[in-house]
Formats: structure tokens, sequence, C-alpha cells
């Protein structure tokens, strides 16, 4: 690690004496300089001025009358323009915006016409160099639309086009976002440009910290630059206020009791049941201002949170509880955290910034879900991250910037289950029937779940990142360029996962009704597991990922942009507990994009993008959490409904199988998308962005059978197992899917109007299809029995995990928790600051439902001409005859039949008023959520694509009732 630290800085230090570090996450203002006759002026001096930078940022104009300002923090900019002999140039209320290019072209007077001109024009609002899909969110709109109750920092991601969102489907309370078929965990969150989500989980919904801390927000949909970190979901960056040479902060309390919360039960398409009222508590607290004037500055921010998410139960989950238990009585999931943050920004000279933060987000919570009798699963996630960076100016051409950052967020530690009280005997799961496939009895779907987790698991991880730019402008080759370089690097990314199973390794015991009718007639057990050892440590990553990239923005033309670039990166994943080289991979992804200025004033801008862009590296996704390579022996003991007992042994892989389980060619998923847009500002502050755009989604994960013979053609009998291993049965390899592509089509509009005349808003809608070209997975038994009805254009396999496996499991796999595939959303926020001190705000969203996923039946026994049921193996034991399932598609075709879930429609409305008192804000408000007290089932719950269960179309996740909520903010 050190040796890998010495060398960066190194590198760093060579680059930054040829050329400067350019950043990212700031803002710019780029344009030409004229005289009145339109002729060029070179040496013009331009300062960009305001209350959050530190000191002047100044530059001059080229050769060409061409000037760039970087590195303008969020805020109101004054720009100025001075030459001798012309009137001194002064435009005022410029909003800077994180990551945001804007164009402001100047007229210079003659001194002898004019002494000053001074503009106070509209503050331009469309970026005009970058052909990406980005969205600016003020952290004042943030704070003051009420879009969820929690009132959280990724509400920001709800206000935008194409994303899918509902609560986490494990009843935490926590948002959860999908973009056009990009899954929750593929988004990267970054705070200051660092990575805020954690190795083992980086899903936003995992993180949290004070709305305090959010000045603003990008956020990139698509068209990434080669700067851009891998990711294929949103790239999300929060900036923080700085500070100033004024003390400012604010103290905030919200209020919400569950006793505030209606019923709205009845309101959703599956009447009855119990409400989801959510409980709020949280204190939010902020702090800035200088340490030494005009030298160093403060800001930091606190929050403190207990918050309730009750659990949503359908009629069928009450009945299932109280009829395996008569007394059970509901109860809620909990969430509670504390965040500090804070940050100090240092002027070392005129050309040098030091920029440093530290924040902590550990949250504890738990994730009981609808069919849970008892309070067992405990959960937490996040820790410390800190970061330093340097950001310097080197002239009108150059600047720089580096940063070092820490990270050690995991998951559960001991603290997490300090609440958990377990019980005696395993986890039990109750299920309405059972069925035979594959020789063995499957369930119906979980109705009842109780007693006891299988396991708990301690999940620590940690990651250090360095990053930095290089750029160069050059004036000449056929117009100018500038040329820029740099690295992302992550040399370390430690995850490790150590499982104790409960019960002495009796972690499961699985029941069905004796009378599937009639709960009162008893259960009887179907399904027995046992784990040995009951203590081990099933994941040990050792992972990296270096990134180097290359751009060239180029301008041919005054009105042109076009951003040529590539990124590469060196990714190696190792396991430590098998010695096993999981991944050594080099992703390459090419890009080009192009804005066109259709008018000169810069308020019609056309672009377009075409690029390959590959998923990031993270401790959770399959790579890592592949089942098959855990070192433990699982016994499986299966009852059917005539006694007849039946026991499959798993055996953990040996060394060299292990080996053979990870494709030597694997690497990391990627998507290759293009796009094409127009952006238009137009008078009192509004804007319009439309665009058109298609994903391909290229070399997912997928799991294969390497050691089963399967036949060469439809209709034909299983050859039993042995490829591999002839003491085995199926033996998956991790492989990148090489046999179909999920491909997502969308057109997207967003309205922005940024806050003039006291009114603020933003309104976006999408309109997605999705389809899936290609064949079956080569060991899927669908492929050889019904090999026709492959197309799908509704639910497709999710594009995370190992979700296209076998899709005629029967089994919950068929259900993804996903919501990436939703055909359209509509959303509006906005606020208004009325006469007498009041505000209105509010937020709407109509979302469509998921689709159910392809529907299933089943037949009566197993069709003999796949084989028999079961299969012998060398050694004497049998294992399931994959193709002996008694799972049928329904349909022609997989996405024939498929049911759209009800829509979710939510109306949040706030209404405060604000009190000065001295130096001091008040502002007192009453937010209501869900007004139309909405009971819309937000998920399909798993077999309700089933003809056969008792849950098909049965959904769950209702959306929270209406709920009334004080919130009280003293600004100061």
């Amino acid at each position: 690690m050190l040796k890998i630290l010495v060398a960066f800085l190194a590198a760093a230090s060579v680059l930054a004496s040829i050329s400067a570090f350019a950043q990212n996450d700031l803002g710019g203002l780029r344009g030409y300089v004229k005289d009145e006759q339109g002729g060029v002026l070179p040496g013009v001096t331009i300062t960009a001025s305001g209350p959050q930078i530190l000191a002047p940022v100044v530059t001059s104009t080229d050769d060409a009358g061409y000037y760039r300002l970087l590195n303008l923090p969020p805020g109101t900019v004054t720009l100025t323009a001075e030459l001798s002999g012309f009137a001194a140039y002064r435009h005022e209320g410029i909003l800077m915006r994180a990551g945001s290019t804007f164009t402001i072209d100047i007229e210079m007077k003659l001194a002898t016409v004019a002494e000053n001109v001074t503009v106070r024009g509209e503050s331009p609002m469309i970026e005009t160099l970058k052909a990406t899909s980005s969205f600016t969110i003020t952290g004042d709109l943030l704070r003051a639309a009420p879009v969820t109750s929690r009132a959280i920092y990724t509400d920001s991601i709800d206000m935008i086009p194409g994303i899918a969102s509902r609560q986490g489907v494990d009843g935490s309370g926590v948002r959860v976002y999908y973009y056009m078929g990009a899954d929750q965990f593929a988004n990267y969150t970054a705070l200051e440009g660092a990575t805020y989500g954690g190795f083992a989980n980086p899903a936003a919904p995992r993180t949290s910290m004070s709305t305090e801390t959010v000045g603003d927000t990008e956020l990139r949909t698509g068209g990434a630059e080669a700067s851009t970190p891998l990711t294929i979901g949103v790239y999300m960056n929060v900036i923080a206020p700085q500070g100033g040479n004024a003390f400012r902060g604010s103290t905030g309390v919200t209020l919400q009791p569950l006793a505030w919360n209606s019923d709205n039960s009845a309101g959703g398409r599956v009447s009855g049941g119990v409400s989801k009222p959510e409980g709020v508590r949280q204190l939010d607290l902020s702090l800035g201002g200088p340490i030494a004037r005009n030298k160093a500055w403060f800001f930091g921010t606190f929050r403190w949170a207990y918050d309730t998410n009750g659990i949503s139960r359908t009629p069928l989950n009450v009945s299932s509880l109280t009829a395996v238990r008569p007394n059970f009585q509901p109860f809620n999931n909990t969430w509670r955290t504390k965040n500090p943050f804070v940050k100090v920004t240092t002027q070392l000279n005129p050309s040098h910034v030091l920029s440093t933060f530290y924040v902590y987000d550990r949250a504890y919570y738990t994730s009981n879900l609808e069919y849970d009798e008892d309070p067992i699963n405990f959960q937490s996630g996040g820790g410390s991250l800190a970061q330093a960076k340097l950001n310097s100016l080197w002239g009108g051409h150059l600047t720089s910037q580096m940063s070092v950052a820490y990270s050690n967020k995991g998951n559960n530690s001991e603290a997490t289950f300090a609440d958990l009280t377990l019980n005696s005997g395993p986890q039990v799961a109750v299920h309405n029937d059972v069925f035979t496939s594959g020789g063995v009895p499957t369930g119906t779907g979980v109705i009842v779940r109780m007693n006891n987790p299988q396991s708990t698991s301690l999940t620590p991880s940690w990651f250090v990142v360095m990053q930095g730019d290089v750029t160069y402008f050059k004036e000449g080759w056929l117009g100018s360029h500038e040329l820029k370089s740099g690295v992302w690097a992550a040399p370390t990314m430690h995850f490790d996962q150590t499982n104790r199973y409960v019960n002495e390794g009796f972690v499961l015991q699985e029941l069905r009704q004796i009378s599937p009718s009639n709960a009162a007639a008893g259960f009887t057990p179907f399904h027995m597991r046992y784990n040995t050892p009951t203590t081990l440590q099933t994941i040990a990553a050792r992972d990296k990922d270096i990134g180097i990239y290359f751009q060239d923005s180029w301008k041919p033309m005054s009105r042109m942009t076009a951003s040529i670039g590539v990124r590469a990166d060196w990714i190696r994943r190792y396991d430590a507990i098998l010695g096993v080289q999981r991944m050594r991979s080099t992703e390459v992804g090419p890009r080009v994009g192009i804005s066109y200025l259709l008018t000169k004033d810069a308020r019609n801008v056309v672009r377009v993008f075409a690029g390959r862009i590959h998923n990031a590296v993270a401790g959770n996704d399959v790579v890592e959490s592949f089942a098959t390579t855990s070192p433990v022996t699982t016994r499986d003991v299966y009852i059917d409904k005539n006694g007849t007992q039946t026991t499959v042994i798993t055996p953990p892989p040996t060394a060299p199988l292990a080996a053979l389980q990870f494709n030597k060619n694997l690497h990391q998923p990627h998507v290759n998308e293009f796009i094409v847009g127009l952006r238009k500002q137009f008078p009192g502050q509004l804007s319009l962005d439309v665009s058109g755009r298609r994903r391909y989604y290229k070399g997912l994960f997928g799991l294969v059978d390497i050691n089963g013979i399967y036949p060469s053609a439809p209709n034909q009998p299983f050859g039993g197992f042995g490829l591999v291993d002839p003491n085995r049965g199926i033996l998956f390899q991790e492989r990148n899917n090489t046999w179909s592509t999920a491909v997502a089509t969308a057109l997207e509009a967003v309205v922005a109007k940024n806050m003039s005349h006291n009114v603020q808003a933003m309104v976006s809608f999408n309109r997605q299809w999705q389809h899936l070209d290609g064949t079956w997975n080569p060991t899927d038994p669908a492929r050889f029995i019904q090999p026709d009805a492959f197309a799908d254009n509704h639910m497709l396999p999710a594009t995370t995990g190992n979700t296209d496996t076998n899709t005629l499991d029967g089994g919950s796999s068929s259900i993804p928790a996903f919501a990436g595939w939703r055909p359209y959303a509509l959303r509006a926020v906005g606020q208004y600051l009325a006469p007498w001190g009041l505000t209105l705000a509010g937020s709407y969203e109509v979302s469509a439902g998921d689709y159910t996923a392809p529907i299933v039946t089943r037949i009566a026994a197993a069709d003999p001409r796949f084989g028999p049921a079961r299969v012998t193996l060398a050694n004497g034991t049998t294992q399931a005859n994959p193709l002996a399932t008694t799972i049928r598609f329904a349909f022609p075709t997989r996405g024939e039949g498929q049911v759209l879930n009800e829509a979710t429609k939510s109306l949040q409305v706030k209404v405060g008023r604000e009190f000065k008192l001295g130096r001091n804000r008040l502002l007192a408000s009453l937010n209501v959520y869900n007004i139309l007290n909405s009971g819309s089932n937000t998920q399909y719950a798993d077999g309700a694509n089933q003809l056969y269960s008792p849950l098909y179309l049965s959904a769950y996740n209702t959306l929270s009732a209406r709920a009334f909520q004080i919130m009280v903010v003293n600004r100061f």
C-alpha cells in the first residue's frame, strides 16, 4: 500500500510539472470576448468572485478572445472583464451549479462610449460544453420540497427523469433507485468527488447525511465523460458549502409521531390488512464560518435520527400469521443513525486551495418483512470517510487537483445484533402447499417466516481511492483543444464476511399445511437444511481497480465542441480464502459526444453521444458472493407427501474446482449507450431538456453449468453429470452473458425553473420500452423444454446478480426485487415564496408499477422425455435432473400474459411561515405526505407470477400512509 501511494504521488508530481489537474465536480464559465464590431479581444482580464469563493478566480483571454474560468463552487458569481481602452464590464447574479459549464460571451465597449458596463441579465442554465445528460439540484430546493418524510439527501434522485424508486424490499424504509434497467447497486454516489458508498454495499440508500450538508447535487444519467468513475447507473455528486467570512448556521427539528399517520390499508388494489405508518424524529444542525478571514473557512453539520417504518401486511399475510400464532401482534422496523460532517477549506496562497472533510454515517436498522412472525432481521451499515483534496490554478491554461480518500464503511458488526434474541431451533418457513419438481418437494411460496435468522454475519470493509486529472489547453490543430488525462486508482478494496450459522448448523425447516385449504389442520415439515461448519469466513475479497483516461474536448468552431475520450481500467479481483483469482481484466470504454450551439446566445444546444460504459467493482456483486464457492457443506433433507425422504449433500468445492468456477475471461459488464438531446433556455429562468436514448446491456454476469451433460437439441433426455466431477451435481461457472442482451429505449423530458419571481420548480417525464435480444442461457432448462418461449418485452431478467440462469426453477429468482423495467413516470417538485413570509412547496409523482415477470404454471409430473427425475452419481448419491422440472411458461412467450402492477400516485405538500427575529429566521412548517392516502402496493411478492401459488398476483411494500409532520428550522 505504501509503495502504491508513493508511486501515485511521484507520478502526480511529474504530471503537474508538465500540465495540471482539472477539477470535475465544480463549475466553469467560458466564452468569447469581442468588441462592438465583432473583433476578438485577446489579453482581457476575466475575474469571477462571489461570497462562496475564498479568493477571486482570474484568467485572461487567449489569441482567439476565448476565456476559461474553472473550479467555481456552487453559488452566485459576479463576472468582470477589463482591458485598457475599454469600459469595465460587470455581469452580476450568475448562478453556478456543480459540474456545469456555462457559456457567457462578452461584448466590450470603448471607454469613450461608456465608463462601466453592468449586465443584470438572466443567469445561464444549460450545459454548453459536455454532451452528458446531467441535472443539478440545489440544496435549497432539496430541503424545501417534501419528497419523503425522512428528508434524505438522495431525495434529489427522485426529481429527475428515468428513475424508478420505492422503499427498499427489506422493510428498513430506505429509498432505492433504478435507472433505465440499471440496478440500485450500479449507481455511484460521491461526496465532494469521493466515493460515498461502501465497498461492501455501494448503494446510496445505505448511506446517510444531513440535508444541510448539501449545497448542490449533480446527477448524471448518461453520456458519462471518460473521467467519470465506472458506473452504468446514476452518478451523483454532492458538493457541500464551504462556510464563509461570516458565521452562519441552523438548527432544525422534525417530528412525525406514529399517531399522526392515517390508515391506508383500504387504498390499494388489495384492500384490507395492516396499514404502513412512518415515524420520524430527527435533529439537524449546521454551522459555518471563518477560521481566518479570507484564508480558511469551515462548515459542519450533524443529523440525529430515530425513525420508524411500519410493515404493511395484506389480508393474506395477517390470516397466515395468526393461523400459525393466534396471538400474533404486528411490529415495526426501526432506523437510527448519527451523522457528523465537517469540512475545512484553506486558501494556502492565491493559486492553491486545500479542502478536507470527515463524515460518519453508520446506521442500525431492522429489516423484517410482511411475513415475519418475529423481529429476527437486524442489520447495519456505514462508517467513516475522510478526504484531502488540493486544487491549484496555474494561469489561464492550467489547473490542478489531487485527492486521497479513505473509507471503512462496512455492513454488520457485533453491535448490529445487540438487540437480537436467538430462539431455540432453526428458522421456520411455512408454505401453503408443495409440489414435486426435480424429484423433490418444492414450496408454493413462503407465507410465514419465524423463530430465527439462518445466520448472523460480520462484514467489515475498507478502501482507498486516489484521484487526479491532467488538462492541457492547446490552441491550434484545427481549433482549440482541452487535452485531459487522469487517473482514478483504488489500489486496495477489502471486503470480509464471516457467517455464524444458528442452532448448531440446523438453519432451516420448511413446513407445509397438511391441508392447503385449512390451516387449522396443522403443519408438517418437508425440507430441512444443515450447514457445517457453523462458523466460517465465506468472503475475503482483495480487489483493485486502477483506471486511467484520456479525453479531448475539441472546439473546431465557436459553436461546436466534440468530446472524444477513452477510459481503461485494470481490474483484479482475488479470493483470499480459496486463493483463486476471480477476475483479471482490462476494461476499455471509448466514447464520443458532440454539443452544438444552435444559436449564438448559447440558449439552444443540441447534443449527441455514443459510448461504452462499464460497471463499477462492488464488494456485494456476484463475483464476490458467488454462493457455490462458499467453503460450507450443505445437507438438504426433503420429505414428500408420501413420506419418502431424499437427502442431497452439496460439499464445498476443492481448490481445483473453485478455479474452474470463474471463467478465465470474466470481466465487468458494460452498456453501449446512444443519446440524442436538445437543451433550450427560455426567458424567466426556464429551461427544457428533451432526449431520446438507447442502452444495450452487455456482458452481464451469469451462471452456466459446467458439470451437466445437456442434450444437443430440445426435447431430448438429460445425460447426467460428470463433465468435471462425476461425484457432483450441478457445478456452476461464473461467466459473462454472451447469449442475450437487454435493450432499453427511452424518451425523457425535463422542465426546470431556477428561483425567480419567488418560484422554483422542476418537472420530469420518461417513457421506457425494453426487450430481450439473443437466445437462452446454454444450460437453462427452458432452452430444451420450451425453446420458442424466449421473447420478453416486459419484466426482463435483472441486470445485476445471476438471474438469467434457470428460468424454470419455480423459485423466487423468477421475481427479482427489481424495478428497472417500469414503463413510465411523471414527477414534479417546486416551491413558492409567497407574501407575508409564507412558503408553499410540494411534490407529486405518478409512476407505473412493475410487471409480474413471465407467468408460469406447472404440469402434474415431470416429462419422461427428459429422463428420470433423479440422477445417480458415481459415488451412489443422487441429484435432481434439471430438466425434470414440472414448471412451464403459461404463454407462448415469456413476454405474453405479464400483468402490470398498479401505478403509484403520491402528493406531498408543505406550508410554512417564516418569522424574522433579529439575525434569526425561524421557519415553522406543516408537511403532509401522501395526501391522497394511496395504499398502492409497489412490489409484487415472490410467487406473484405463479398460477399455482396462493401468492399469484399478490403484492406488498405499500406506500406509507398519509402522515402529518411538523418541522421547525432556525437559521442565523
